[in-house]
């Protein structure tokens, strides 16, 4: 399986992914260009930025 298709897998269960739980299902330190690859397959995901302490990332969901 490749990690956009885990990625979308993820996604499809209504899982919410961050870069977080992509690195834990896939190794891929690049979950923004595995968001960007499925949009452009024509997928509908939204982004919403977290701040945690001083840092800040993406939880992304599928849009059905």
């Amino acid at each position: 399986m490749s990690q956009c298709e885990a990625v979308l897998a993820m996604l499809e269960r209504g899982e919410l992914v961050t870069p977080r739980t992509v690195y834990a299902a896939t190794g891929s330190l690049a979950c923004h260009s595995r968001i960007a690859e499925l949009r452009e397959r024509g997928h509908d995901i939204l982004c919403a930025v977290v701040r945690e302490g001083r840092t800040k990332h993406g939880v992304y969901r599928l849009v059905k």
